[in-house]
């Protein structure tokens, strides 16, 4: 197995209860530095933003702070969580497509270092509020750049027809009547074409677009200082798929940037925390219906909405038995072909299908791998389930780092209301 040791994972199923979430923060530690070292290999060169979005648990986001990374918010609660965590201001950068005024304000008040900002609209909102504050907040444009990153339809965020950024032409113009807006001052050039991006070539053509957008900015007379670059990297979900190649990434962006002056921003999420964290759960029931073999367990679409979302195709593998010595879907085991459901009332809570496992038994212990991004982030209270709990494990001990919700905590705020 490629996680964490079985005992371990054992002890903390008998002892925390399923489903639970289990984090590996050496490896998290390890797939940030390999990340940062080819990236930003010197501070002069630039930064890992790190995208809370991915993973917003506060002892996650306080590792990443020690470890030397800022941080991409996309939210006003986001903000918070990063500040809660200990990140400076200054190492924050709040991106998304629609900021509240309240969270602009928030922004200007904890002197977060760059707001990106994605219509004219937005600037003149963010110019006011600045203005009226008596300070000028440094924004990064966020281009539309019209690139198809081939991933999913709904990970695709620099197609031309998507929400995000803005067109070229429009950033040239707020750039050319930046004087316009007092509160603001343009010093940088964003652009994120995508996530689950596999492939060298639609970063490079990223980069292409924005280094002709920075000249233009220039020839207007803006300084433009940085390029923030997005994250966005793939990760290999499954043997069959390839992984962002980060070196080739870098061997294209850092010499480019360099002769353009450029300071680089990253801001990757998924390619730090994926492989890091495992969704534990354990068997209720097996079934079989018109000849599929159903394997029901007690995790589900609201802990783990990515395959119902965007198809997503996790590895699982079945923990025999409770002794240390019990191996994961030994060859000696009998293998069929599973469908792992829970108990969410949707034909589409399933977490994964067709997967290979040895006859499942009721209290068997189940892995769903790589589900340190956008599992625990993306959780709901859907059928009123409460949202599993959160483990760190550190130097081979574990510690809880979010209690498991009760029902309890699912009505309070509806019992203290209740008409």
């Amino acid at each position: 197995m490629d996680f964490l040791p079985v005992d371990l994972l054992e002890e903390i199923a008998r002892q925390v209860g399923t489903p639970c979430y289990v984090y590996d923060q050496e490896r998290i530690a390890r797939n940030y530095a390999r990340l940062a070292n080819a990236l930003t290999p010197t501070a002069a060169v630039g930064r890992i933003c790190y995208s809370v979005k991915a993973n917003s648990n506060l002892s996650v986001l306080r590792l990443m702070r020690n470890l030397g990374a800022g941080f991409d918010v996309v939210s006003g609660g986001e903000l918070r969580r990063a500040l809660l965590a200990g990140a400076p201001p200054d190492s924050i950068v709040f991106a998304g497509v629609g900021k509240r005024d309240d969270e602009l304000v928030a922004a200007l008040d904890a002197g977060v270092g760059w707001i990106n900002v994605e219509s004219a609209q937005e600037l003149r909102v963010l110019s006011d509020l600045a203005a009226a504050r008596g300070v000028v907040q440094r924004v990064a444009l966020r281009i539309n750049p019209g690139i198809d990153p081939h991933t999913h339809r709904h990970l695709a965020t620099g197609k031309r027809t998507s929400k995000f950024g803005v067109e070229t032409e429009e950033a040239l113009w707020l750039v050319a009547h930046r004087a316009d807006y007092p509160g603001i001052r343009i010093e940088g050039i964003h652009i994120h074409i995508g996530s689950m991006v596999s492939d060298a070539g639609p970063y490079a053509e990223a980069m292409r677009v924005a280094l002709a957008v920075v000249a233009q900015c220039r020839t207007l007379g803006a300084t433009i200082t940085t390029l923030n670059l997005g994250g966005g990297f793939g990760v290999a979900y499954q043997p069959d798929q390839a992984e962002a190649p980060i070196q080739a990434i870098a061997s294209n962006a850092l010499p480019s940037a360099r002769q353009a002056g450029l300071r680089l921003l990253f801001e990757p999420g998924r390619a730090i925390v994926a492989d890091a964290g495992a969704l534990l759960t354990r068997v209720l029931y097996t079934k079989t219906n018109g000849g599929v073999r159903y394997v029901v367990v007690d995790a589900a679409m609201n802990d783990l909405i990515r395959p119902a979302l965007y198809g997503a195709a996790h590895r699982v593998s079945c923990v025999k038995g409770q002794a240390s010595t019990d191996a994961i879907g030994s060859a000696d085991d009998d293998l069929a072909q599973y469908t792992v459901v829970g108990p969410v009332c949707e034909s589409g809570d399933v977490l994964a299908a067709g997967v290979t496992l040895p006859k499942p038994q009721r209290g068997d212990l189940l892995v769903i791998h790589h589900a340190g991004a956008y599992g625990m982030s993306m959780a709901s209270n859907y059928n009123t389930r409460p949202r599993a709990a959160e483990v760190l494990v550190a130097d081979g001990k574990w510690h809880v780092i979010r209690r498991r919700e009760s029902t309890e905590d699912l009505v309070a705020r509806e019992v203290e209301c209740l008409a």
